[in-house]
């Protein structure tokens, strides 16, 4: 199978060329075939072009789904939302909501968090962003919005009562067809939720982190070294079944001589990076329980997504 690269150059070849490798039945496979070879990280210091308009941004990668990146503007995070396909060098500035002919910017004290995920049924691309807007009198209003990258368009659903606190700001789980994200509810009978194990017993002051081992919700489970940095020992706890709470089961317990301050992101090989004690950025596989150093120098902004190319085209 020819690489990504190739294949959106020999477009130019001819029509039924063309019509080939855009058809979506075509690039669903052959991304596929590609993943399939084994995927490999990519870091925000990665070069790759991009518009002369995006240049002077300072980017936050929010997630990676078959080989389309989606970013926000780190000085307006959420405010404006682009999604990017690398490997052949398409971009999209996403649009905002339009409401009754009119964009949707939002003013005054707003906070967004968003997620990003695929949906195979409809073999679309959506974007979810919550936008949490505070008044004068500190009182909340929320608005979830929903965009479809097929029909280039918001849905928005407003929100009366929004049960959901210290929300993430950006989700990098995508389950069943559901963003997820970590968030403390305030009313349990209402929302969809799923809760999380109970690890009482492997310590007090634990900081999680949610992710996805070998096809499973998973939940990474570790005392900050900043505050705790005798602590070593570090857990993975695996969700059997998917929103059973009582199926979740201790499967790791790891020891990290370093200690772990942030948990950067799951593998598609089974592994956790993390930045440990020393500030070195670390490789934990669970299953042989060793570590490893990427030797990458964490200079504060460095992103990491699995990733690998794709044929998807952005085109409006």
């Amino acid at each position: 199978m020819l690489p990504v690269e190739a294949l959106a150059k020999f477009q130019c070849v001819c029509k039924a060329w063309k019509n080939i490798i855009r058809d979506p039945q075509f690039v669903k496979e052959h991304f596929k075939i590609q993943a399939a070879k084994g995927k490999d990280y990519l870091l925000y210091a990665l070069e790759f072009e991009i518009p002369s308009e995006f240049r002077h941004m300072s980017f936050i990668i929010i997630g990676s789904c078959n080989g389309v990146l989606f970013f926000t503007d780190a000085n307006s995070f959420g405010s404006t939302v682009y999604l990017c396909n690398p490997s052949i060098g398409k971009y999209r500035t996403v649009i905002n909501p339009i409401i009754d002919g009119v964009e949707l910017l939002y003013q005054g004290d707003v906070d967004f968090d968003l997620g990003f995920g695929y949906h195979e049924q409809t073999n679309d691309y959506l974007i979810v962003r919550i936008a949490i807007l505070s008044d004068e009198e500190d009182e909340a209003t929320s608005k979830i919005e929903v965009y479809s990258m097929v029909a280039n368009s918001w849905k928005i659903l407003e929100v009366d009562h929004f049960p959901w606190e210290r929300i993430e700001l950006k989700s990098e789980v995508v389950m069943r067809d559901s963003v997820h994200w970590k968030a403390d509810h305030k009313d349990r009978d209402k929302g969809i939720s799923v809760g999380l194990p109970n690890y009482k017993a492997d310590g007090e002051d634990l900081v999680e982190h949610i992710g996805v081992y070998k096809g499973k919700l998973s939940m990474f489970v570790f005392h900050q070294s900043d505050h705790f940095s005798w602590h070593k020992n570090c857990h993975l706890w695996v969700m059997n079944e998917y929103g059973v709470v009582s199926s979740w089961t201790k499967l790791y317990t790891v020891v990290i001589d370093a200690g772990v301050v942030t948990p950067i992101m799951f593998t598609n090989n089974n592994e956790i990076i993390f930045k440990d004690g020393e500030c070195y950025l670390t490789v934990c596989h669970f299953e042989s329980n060793t570590i490893s150093y990427l030797g990458v120098e964490d200079q504060g902004y460095l992103n990491f997504v699995t990733y690998n190319g794709s044929l998807v085209m952005l085109e409006d």
